[in-house]
């Protein structure tokens, strides 16, 4: 006769060794109900009252299909604990046999929040500028790409507008390397602030930024868009207790007129900088002009 784990051990024991279990667990019964085993102080609780409201829907209709058709799965998502922290969990569902009781079925899911923290924390080193928090060269080709690729199937318009900070190192000798970070991180602010939604701004290194326009019917709505960003830049800049001034020289370069791929469109773009650059700073070129 074939041995079982419940022959030899109380229920009691078993509702204390799932009791201390760091994992969740919750059981299904034949009316769908799932109820919590484990951890503390989350014992006999409904599993759906916990379950942030993006994930609910999809882990209900996992859990649906495992009651109904012994379909298991996998799934991560979250949930909200009492307190308000969020956590995240990486589930298993699978069916149970029950010789009382007929078919039932169970999840079981392991914290994984360190984990995605992490993950989190290794995206944004990967995809965002450290200092100022924006996104950074290797995410700026991700969206152009994207952007690229609707641009060519709908006919849109791109735009790439490089600029760079006028005597930027002047600050840095005169003021410390601290104040110099300082003002860049304060003018990716007004930069962000200063683009439409669906654009984004980067920054490619140093006091070089680059703006990519997703759509745009005319070129005077891209000079309206650099308007607006040199007149953000030009406001005074208070730090430390003192007032600094800076300008920009920016150059735009355009899709389909200036070229089909980021490389390109980008040296048009820095090429058009340094011409507004020698031009007298605190200008803008499109590349288009030469």
């Amino acid at each position: 006769m074939e041995n079982r784990l419940h022959d030899f051990v109380p229920d009691d024991l078993y509702r204390a060794v799932v009791l201390q279990s760091p994992d969740w667990l919750w059981v299904f019964d034949e009316t769908g109900s799932p109820v919590g085993l484990s951890p503390e102080p989350n014992y006999g609780t409904a599993l759906f009252r916990w379950v942030y409201e993006t994930d609910l829907l999809p882990l209900q209709q996992a859990c649906r299909r495992l009651l109904q058709e012994h379909e298991p799965f996998a799934m991560t998502f979250r949930a909200v604990l009492p307190d308000g922290a969020l956590v995240w969990l990486e589930g298993q569902g699978y069916p149970l046999a029950c010789e009382s009781s007929g078919w039932q079925a169970a999840l079981a899911a392991k914290d994984i929040t360190a984990f995605k923290k992490l993950e989190e924390r290794l995206t944004r080193l990967a995809y965002y500028d450290p200092l100022t928090q924006l996104p950074n060269r290797r995410l700026f080709q991700d969206r152009f790409t994207q952007s690229l690729h609707l641009a060519k199937r709908y006919h849109h318009k791109l735009a790439v507008i490089y600029l760079d900070l006028d005597d930027f190192k002047r600050i840095n000798d005169t003021y410390g390397h601290a104040t110099g970070d300082e003002l860049l991180t304060m003018a990716a602010s007004r930069l962000s602030h200063s683009i439409r939604e669906p654009d984004t701004v980067c920054r490619m290194g140093g006091d070089e930024f680059v703006v990519l326009v997703q759509q745009f019917e005319h070129r005077e709505d891209i000079a309206k868009i650099v308007g607006r960003i040199a007149q953000t830049l030009n406001q005074p800049f208070e730090l430390n207790g003192q007032t600094m001034s800076i300008t920009s020289s920016i150059g735009v370069s355009c899709y389909p007129e200036d070229g089909h791929d980021i490389d390109r469109l980008l040296q048009c773009a820095d090429t058009a900088m340094y011409a507004s650059k020698q031009q007298g700073k605190n200008h803008f070129r499109f590349f288009s002009e030469f």
